[in-house]
């Protein structure tokens, strides 16, 4: 009997749902196969070997978590709140796949400046101007400084840390005036500070 035609997205989808629920380790062609309900022989056709489908995993998951993001966007008031947040209710809820992602040398980063362009936005970049007060180079090199300190806490979170929302969100927000007072000066401090909880 011929093997059926599956398509490259459902070994993808099948992949990605084994990271989610045990971790990268969980990985192999034949665990694959088995959640996508096919032999190994699609796999290898497809991907050529593992290590061309883990590639190609990473960034199915990476769109993944973007439309994850979009979902979660109006849970903030803001855009750059909303990015934030979810970063890290990711890794408080999908710890496994926060780990693939981000706690691995698949994400291939050399320097902020590629983790700043693997990970930044747009719309966040603009938000981000908005609330500071400051020049797009100042708001940028503010946004990279939000992307570590935020991905620091998310880390320690998808390592079992329990704080607790109000907590989160009050470090988050001092962190944001505090380095926009150091980018922009009192001007900005006073800025954000009369728009208090609206970043976080």
């Amino acid at each position: 009997m011929p093997e059926r035609k599956v398509a490259r997205e459902t070994v993808l989808e099948a992949a990605l749902s084994l990271v989610r629920e045990q971790g990268e380790g969980a990985l192999s062609a034949r665990a694959i196969a088995d959640r996508a309900g096919c032999s190994v022989q699609p796999i290898y056709s497809l991907f050529g070997d593992m290590k061309s489908l883990v590639k190609a995993l990473y960034d199915h998951a990476r769109a993944w978590v973007a439309a994850y993001n979009r979902e979660h966007e109006h849970r903030a008031p803001n855009a750059f709140a909303a990015n934030g947040l979810s970063h890290l209710r990711l890794a408080r809820t999908e710890g496994n796949l926060f780990r693939f992602l981000y706690l691995t040398a698949h994400m291939d980063a050399a320097s902020f400046e590629d983790v700043y362009r693997s990970v930044a936005l747009p719309n966040v970049e603009r938000c981000v101007e908005e609330l500071s007060g400051l020049d797009p180079v100042a708001a940028r090199a503010l946004y990279l400084h939000m992307i570590v300190y935020t991905h620091g806490m998310a880390t320690m979170l998808a390592s079992g840390a329990r704080f607790d929302d109000e907590e989160l969100h009050e470090r988050l927000d001092e962190a944001f005036r505090g380095l926009s007072s150091l980018a922009g000066g009192e001007r900005v401090l006073a800025a954000t500070s009369n728009k208090k909880g609206s970043t976080l």
